[in-house]
């Protein structure tokens, strides 16, 4: 296997720790160009090892047994664990872009931060079953919520009592998938596929569902109640009273405060002004409990401004000016922050403001560890 060849399929090669740890070196060094052979650790048991960071990129771990390994912020894009045993193995964090996971089995993983756009999960079990395959429902499945999956496939997966709150789905495809009992509390749907998925006592509060076809997938209206669907004639229809405001809080700004006034959008939907406020001057601008679901903030200044109760999930706040501004109680799951200043704002009187995030929803914007 370190040069190269694979086990035969179907019959799975014990691997001890000190065996598997020189397996990981070597294709560390292939990524690098070191001169190692590709390795390709196929239909292995190697259960409980310790793979947390490591650089693992495109490894093909095909058919293994891996139950109970740390891949804890491990590079794992584009790697391979086709019909691999990945229970209660520890993924927080790692980076799984594009993996190709379709028939694995996550009973009692860790997933909780981890990153798996565009992965394929097309017939992988993340629920627990018995001996006989039947699917049991315990806190024991996977533990997904506030995961990035947007554009990933579950079809004809066994989802049953999976908790995906708070995580982004954008674009996933969910067709044939047992979903049933499974939560997606303030889950980002948008775009998602739920064609001939069974659904039967799933809960949608406060998801975004925008892009859904929510008739073809079967969901009462009491299941969508206090969802976010998408943009209606009525939002639209304040467009030019959103622009009016964002203009009058540039000249605020520019005079210093002699003329025009900070933004006031209490309760707007300003998903209509979408990339309006990309780049504005909008200091102390008021917005809160505002429905700002994928907006661009990105590189505005919003010194002080309040954003307090606001819906901000995948909102981009790339390169803002954030000092002294209030987001408690907001909800920012997958909101985007790269390069954003989130100092504390420096006042007159020699005190100076941190901004609040007491109570707002985090998963997936890294400032966990910042607050």
């Amino acid at each position: 296997m370190r040069s190269g060849l694979a086990a035969k399929p179907g019959k799975r090669s014990q691997v001890d720790a000190r065996e598997f740890a020189r397996l990981v070196e070597d294709h560390e060094a292939h990524l690098a160009g070191r001169g190692a052979s590709r390795v390709l650790p196929r239909f292995i048991v190697a259960q409980g090892m310790d793979c947390d960071g490591r650089q693992l990129a495109q490894i093909d771990f095909t058919g293994s047994d891996l139950g109970g390994t740390s891949f804890v912020g491990a590079d794992l894009r584009g790697a391979t664990f086709r019909d691999a045993n990945l229970s209660r193995c520890d993924l927080r964090d790692a980076v799984l872009t594009g993996a190709d996971l379709r028939g694995s089995r996550f009973a009692g993983a860790k997933m909780t931060g981890a990153v798996l756009d565009g992965a394929n999960l097309s017939a992988a079990t993340l629920c627990l079953t018995d001996e006989n395959n039947n699917l049991l429902r315990t806190p024991l499945g996977a533990q997904i919520a506030g995961a990035k999956l947007d554009g990933a496939v579950f079809d004809e997966s066994m989802a049953f009592g999976i908790d995906f709150s708070n995580c982004s789905l954008r674009g996933a495809k969910f067709r044939q998938a047992n979903l049933r009992h499974a939560l997606f509390l303030d889950a980002n749907l948008d775009g998602a596929e739920l064609r001939g998925a069974r659904l039967g006592g799933a809960r949608f509060d406060g998801a975004i569902l925008t892009g859904v076809k929510v008739d073809r997938a079967s969901l009462a209206p009491a299941a969508i109640r206090g969802c976010v669907l998408d943009v209606t004639a009525v939002a639209m229809g304040k467009l030019a009273d959103i622009r009016e405001q964002i203009d009058r809080a540039g000249v605020w700004v520019r005079t210093n405060g002699e003329g025009g006034a900070p933004a006031v959008l209490d309760g707007y939907d300003l998903r209509p002004a979408n990339s309006e406020f990309a780049k504005r001057p909008l200091a102390a601008s008021s917005m809160r409990g505002a429905i700002a679901v994928g907006v661009s903030f990105a590189g505005a200044v919003l010194v002080a401004s309040n954003f307090e109760g606001a819906d901000l999930r995948g909102a981009d706040f790339t390169g803002a000016d954030l000092r002294g501004c209030s987001f408690k109680n907001a909800k920012l799951a997958h909101a985007n922050f790269k390069g954003a200043n989130v100092s504390p704002l420096p006042l007159a009187d020699g005190r100076k403001r941190s901004v609040n995030f007491e109570g707002a929803t985090l998963d997936g914007t890294g400032l966990v560890q910042m607050v």
